[in-house]
């Protein structure tokens, strides 16, 4: 029993990682880096580039659902380039997606034009009054007027 610990105790302590070291990316992010901007409602904050937080890798991070470390500075655009905002465009160029909304436009117009092409004309005709449409035998215009209703809805 006493030999197998002195093997344990190697062996665990061959394969021991400093704390932390899997889960902190060190950024090269430093204060001197980078230049007050010259936005004066910024107030000499770091003028940060501006990239959104989604295009980052997943693993690694200090605080991992925000994909940043602790005591990063965040540009000053911070709420559209969190992890919250919209997906960024980054499956189809603006030429490609005009393409795409081309196409699909195109294709919902041959659609109605081949349904209207193919659709058979009516069998019946459509009935055909004399007399401009049956006004004289239904008593003229005056007979036909609907009746005037109150406002409680009582038809008088």
């Amino acid at each position: 029993m006493a030999s197998i610990r002195p093997v344990c105790r190697a062996l665990a302590t061959s394969r021991r990682l400093p704390a932390r070291s899997y889960a902190t990316q060190q950024t090269s992010w430093k204060e001197s880096e980078f230049k007050p901007s010259a936005d004066p409602q910024l107030n000499g904050y770091p003028d940060i580039p501006a990239s959104s937080y989604q295009l980052r890798p997943a693993k690694g991070w200090d605080d991992v659902q925000e994909r940043r470390n602790i005591g990063e500075p965040v540009p000053a655009e911070y709420e559209a380039l969190s992890m919250w905002t919209p997906d960024p465009p980054t499956h189809a160029t603006p030429p490609s997606a005009l393409r795409q909304f081309s196409i699909a436009v195109v294709g919902f117009l041959a659609f109605g034009v081949f349904t209207q092409m193919t659709t058979p004309a009516p069998v019946a005709t459509p009935r055909d009054y004399p007399y401009e449409g049956l006004v004289v035998e239904l008593g003229g215009i005056e007979q036909n007027k609907a009746r005037p209703q109150s406002i409680e809805g009582n038809d008088e």
